[in-house]
């Protein structure tokens, strides 16, 4: 994370803080952020110094001015005003992170071969929850190479339960038994 993005998300952060609308901030700039990473080049155009910034800053405005609250759009335009607009992503992740830190919040990446169910979901995050002693969000991938099971990643840990974890753990079993 570069400094920049660190001196500004915390800057955002503070004032949503202040203003008690972290949990409002923290949604939009989600939604904001997975639409960008969608949709990248919007992205460049906001960077692109081949575009007037008074264009971009249009752009901003007329995009998220009525659908996001003032301080988020104030921000996007404060990055594109000062040359900085491709670091909005690090600064949104600067803001998640502290936002999960101050709520006592993990997020575990769950990769499955099919969508788990909401029994599954309810009792995967009992048992993380339990693990890590935090509150738990799923962020959830189906990968089709996974045959079965459920490999999750949460606080720099890896916990592979997958058929394919299964099988390579038995074939060094029967490796090291000849």
């Amino acid at each position: 994370m570069t400094n920049l993005a660190r001196e500004y998300g915390e800057g955002l952060y503070e004032l949503a803080r202040d203003e008690e609308l972290r949990p409002m901030l923290f949604e939009q700039l989600s939604d904001v952020s997975a639409l960008l990473k969608q949709e990248p080049q919007f992205v460049r155009l906001l960077c692109s110094r081949a575009v007037e910034r008074a264009q971009r800053l249009r752009v901003v405005d007329e995009t998220f001015g009525d659908r996001v609250h003032p301080y988020v759009t104030n921000f996007m335009k404060l990055l594109v005003q000062k040359e900085h607009f491709e670091s909005f992503l690090l600064c949104c992740e600067w803001f998640h992170d502290r936002y999960n830190e101050d709520y006592g919040i993990v997020e575990a990446r769950v990769t499955s071969a099919v969508p788990l169910t909401e029994e599954e979901r309810a009792a995967l995050r009992v048992k993380l929850a339990k693990l890590s002693g935090k509150q738990v969000s799923l962020i959830e991938t189906v990968d089709k190479a996974v045959l079965g099971g459920i490999r999750v990643e949460m606080d720099g840990r890896r916990y592979d339960n997958t058929i394919q974890d299964r099988l390579g753990r038995l074939r060094v079993s029967l490796t090291r038994g000849l």
